[in-house]
This record gives C-alpha cells, structure tokens and sequence, in this order.
C-alpha cells in the first residue's frame, strides 16, 4: 500500500505488510520464510552450508594450473581493481600465495590514469616482467581483446570475477564467473572477492593440513566480507552464511589493518556489523582508489597499520570534494526545463573517483538514473547508477555497446569509458529508447517500510530479537518501521553546523528519544501542534555505560488527518 502523500524527503511510502501478526511473524513474512525450513535455513549459519567451489566452472583448471606454477616457481601475478571489492580479494590471493611461498606479485590499475580492467599495455607490461600465470580478480569477463594479446605472448591467464556475462567471452585459460554460462554454482550473487575466497578454499587443502585450513579461511573469510558488503551483493543464501561467520571472524580481531581503522574511526568498541562495513570501513577503502591509489588500501588489508591516518585524511577530503561536486550536479540538474528519463552530466573538473558518488547522490536527490562522467582530452570516463528494477548496464549494453572502449557492470551500478566522437550518438540514443524502458509514473522515489508498529511493542527485548535477522543487506534490508501519529516534543539542533536533530517523541502511552541524522534542513516543517508518522530503525544508543533505545529517523510525514 501507498500512502499518497510526499514525505519531508519527497518519498513515497510503500508498507510490506499491514496483516494483524506479530512484527517477528511479519518480518517472516516479508521474507518468503513461509515454512519452518525457511526460518531454520534462514538463521542457520553452519559453514557446512557453503558450496563446494569445485562447483565453479574451471575451478578444478585452474588449481591444477597454479599447483603446477607453485610446485615450478613460476611468477605469478593479481592483477585487482582499485575498490573495496577488487582490493580485498586481491588481498586474499596475495597473503594465501605468499603464505605458502609462491613467487607473488601483484598490480591495481588507477582508476584515473588506467580506468577499469586490463588494458593492453599491461598485458605487455607483464610480458617484459617474465609473468607466467596471470590471475585478474574483480575483473576480466569483459575483456576478449587483452586476453586474445595475453595468449598471443604465453601468458597463462586465470580470471576470477563477477561481472554479467557479454555475449562474447575471453578465452583465458581458465574462466572462474558464478555468472558465465554453463556454469552450475548454485550462488550467482558471489562478489569478486568472494569468487577469490572460493579459489583460496579450493588451494588452501593442498597446502595446509586440515586444521590450519579450517583455522586459515575462517580467519579470512572476514576480507571476503568486504566486498560481498561494499558491492551490495544479496546477502541471503550462502552470501547469508558467509557474512555472518565472516563477521565474527572481523569482531574476533584477526585483522590488525581493520582493528587499527576501527580505532581511529572511534569504532573500535562497537560491534562490527554489516552497517560498519558499509559506513565505516568501506568508505575510507574505497577513498585511496577514489583520490589516490589503492595500494594505501590494500597494504592496510595485508596488514599495515601506517596506512590508517592516510585512508582517515583521503576519507575525509572526499567528503568534501563531493559535497561540492553534488551542489554543482543538482544545480545543473534544476536548470534543466524538464528531468530527463535518464540524467547524463559531465564536467571536466569532476575525477573519476567521484563520478560513482555523484551518480549515486543524483539518483537518490531526483530519483532517476544517473550517468556521471568526467570529460578528458579524447574520451568521456563515466560512471552509472540506477535505482528500482532497471538495469542500467543492460540498456547501454543492448542500445549502445558498440560505443563504448570499455563498459560492464551490474543492474544498479556501471560504467564506460566513451570516444568523444561517440558523445552525441549516445546522447541521442538515450534520448530516443529511455523511455521505452522507464515509466516516469512509477519512478519516484520509493521507501519501503516493513510495517507498521505500535507504541508497545519498542522495547530492548524487541531489539535483540530483530538484531538476530542480521546480517542486513541487499535481499535483507535493515527493518524500517513506521510509528504513527507521533507528537514531537521537542525539536534540538545538533552537529557544528546543525545538520542532525535529536527529537524528542510521544506516542501513545510512551516516550522515545530520536535522532535525525542529515535532517536539519527540515527543521521548520516541524510544528509542535501537528502529528507526525516516523519512519525509523531500531537502535541502541550507548553513552558513558548507559544504553538507550533509539529511533534513527529514516524519513518522517504528516499524519494522515
């Protein structure tokens, strides 16, 4: 059901379940856990329902392969991708190979200079290196041409990704995809690093007894983690299983370049949960490879705790540097005399380290699908989100593939690299088939809640019980709730620049404490004498040893009369 009218964000509010069960027995529901296997699938955890990574296609080629390169000495190279995703499993290849003593090398591109994926110059640059096995990570699936060149020169390659499929694929020596045809791996939703993960699994029997194996990939499993988060796979199924050990292996401590970030981001005493990653660690990950280069980030991952004040500062320049570019984006876009079906911006002074961030703050600010791309001397480097159910990778790829130097991605996320000769041509085509593909009446921005909550039922007892549906997700989103008719007793400015607000609640027969983070421009249309329906998460707020329950506001509207 709708409600019909805007909230303070211009959000449409769409409730998932309005029957008379209890909140657990609706958030079930919401689900599809129908039956009590469902609910026994759903919070069961045991390692024993990982897949066998043999299942992979070529998994069993390519360890066969890189047995025989270890047992020779051969020099093998990871060749990653500057995000959390590609940084954390090429972290993963690298500590396991250098454990056991392989000849290991690595290099990530950057994403200014070298953009996305292999390029030529690299397949040649590890030509002159002597490189005899070459393992991509996070990448690879799309690229036919440096493959072909990769052959030519006897280089062995092994990719490893997660990338949709292009009609025409590599021939590399092994191709290790859940998304490749012919491919029965049960989990398609794998990120690339834990595609990596399951390569380390199949290795790691070969090379370490039973215990230390055990022992070894529980520990890692807390890199692959990051990137099945920070690339917003869906954590249901094995994604489900892998998140919530992995997470208990991060909380364990196991990795001091995550526990010295965490202590420098004032988190070290929280609980590490899929919000941290998401909020706290992703973040400052991703801003080397954003701002600089993604090796800061990735010797961090391998353990260098000296990166933390560089990821913390190049963090805190990108918040900044967006804010701003934001400003000039939303600027342009309320200059236009209509909002396009899909938005397309440029701007030579824009890096492509921020285009993503922009793209995404656009998507969310006029609920359209964005493509933000940075002007260079002869192509155009772009970056592309979208929202709701349409895939923006598939439109470019089925309208105007043939444009493109370089183009992949996944249904919400993606990116190009363009000829400018090629602008106009792409432009018109957007303009002529978006709106085959998007109906602008039902593409508006969207929250959706899972239900409706009475006063009573918020409490600490209902917290710990929705905490045990973590790890939240794609697939299994953090509960939103929705108190309604809600009085605001009190409205208080907070942060230097009163961004947030702290609003005091009664509804019903009880009091709650809430907070409004980014929410201070709406301070004035609170009134002490309306009633208010808020959309929130459940949380604890811990202060000086005391615990709170809190409601982070998540949107907030008029009641209904």
């Amino acid at each position: 059901m709708f409600y019909h009218r805007m909230s303070f964000l211009g959000k449409k509010w769409v409730i998932k379940n309005q029957t008379d069960a209890n909140l657990i027995d609706k958030m079930l529901e919401n689900r599809g856990l129908k039956t009590q296997e469902d609910v026994y699938g759903f919070f069961n955890y045991s390692l024993n329902r990982l897949h066998d990574p043999f299942l992979l296609k070529d998994m069993q080629k390519a360890v066969d392969r890189l047995k025989e390169a270890i047992k020779k000495e051969e020099k093998i190279m990871i060749f990653g991708d500057y995000d959390v995703d590609g940084t954390s499993a090429t972290a993963l290849l690298h500590d396991f190979f250098q454990k056991i003593g392989a000849n290991i090398h690595y290099r990530l591109p950057g994403r200014d200079k070298d953009g996305y994926g292999l390029k030529d110059y690299f397949i040649r640059d590890f030509k002159k290196e002597a490189v005899d096995v070459l393992i991509t990570v996070d990448c690879g699936t799309t690229s036919v041409k440096e493959i072909d060149l990769a052959n030519q020169l006897g280089i062995t390659v092994i990719i490893t990704d997660h990338h949709d499929a292009p009609a025409t694929l590599p021939t590399p020596y092994a191709l290790i995809n859940p998304k490749q045809p012919a491919c029965d791996y049960p989990n398609k939703e794998l990120s690339g690093s834990a595609v990596a993960y399951k390569l380390v699994c199949a290795l790691a029997p070969y090379f370490f007894d039973a215990e230390t194996t055990q022992t070894y990939l529980y520990q890692q499993m807390g890199i692959a983690v990051l990137g099945l988060v920070a690339d917003c796979m869906a954590l249901t199924g094995e994604n489900r299983v892998l998140t919530n050990n992995g997470l208990k292996s991060l909380n364990e401590g196991h990795h001091a370049g995550i526990r010295a970030l965490l202590e420098e981001a004032g988190a070290s005493k929280q609980l590490i949960t899929s919000q941290t990653i998401g909020f706290v660690i992703g973040p400052r990950i991703n801003a080397a490879g954003r701002l600089d280069s993604a090796e800061h980030a990735l010797q961090l991952l391998l353990g260098n705790t000296e990166k933390v004040p560089v990821l913390s500062e190049l963090n805190q320049k990108r918040r900044h540097i967006v804010d701003d570019f934001v400003k000039q984006a939303s600027q342009k876009i309320l200059n236009m005399p209509d909002i396009p079906h899909i938005i397309v911006l440029s701007d030579p002074q824009w890096s492509a380290g921020t285009l993503g961030l922009i793209a995404g703050k656009m998507v969310e600010k006029f609920s359209r699908p964005v493509i933000a791309m940075q002007e260079k001397e002869d192509e155009y480097v772009a970056s592309c989100r979208s929202l709701n159910d349409f895939d923006i990778t598939a439109f470019l790829r089925n309208e105007a593939e043939s444009l493109f130097t370089n183009m992949g991605g996944h249904m919400l996320a993606g990116g190009f690299s363009l000829p400018k000769k090629n602008i106009e041509k792409l432009q018109v085509i957007i303009e002529k088939k978006a709106p085959q593909y998007i109906n602008l009446d039902n593409f508006h921005g969207q929250l959706e809640v899972e239900c409706i909550v009475n006063p009573h039922e918020l409490n600490f007892k209902m917290h710990e019980r929705l905490s045990k549906f973590e790890p939240f997700g794609m697939g299994n989103p953090q509960p939103t709730l929705v108190l309604k008719n809600a009085n605001v007793t009190d409205v208080q400015l907070l942060g230097k620049e009163g961004k947030h607000l702290r609003l005091p609640l009664q509804a019903g027969q009880k009091d709650f404490q809430a907070i409004a983070f980014r929410f201070g421009e709406h301070v004035d249309k609170i009134h002490p004498e309306k009633s208010y329906d808020i959309a929130f998460n459940l949380d604890i707020n811990e202060w000086r040893g005391r615990r709170n329950l809190q409601l982070k506001v998540v949107d907030i509207r008029e009641a209904n009369s």
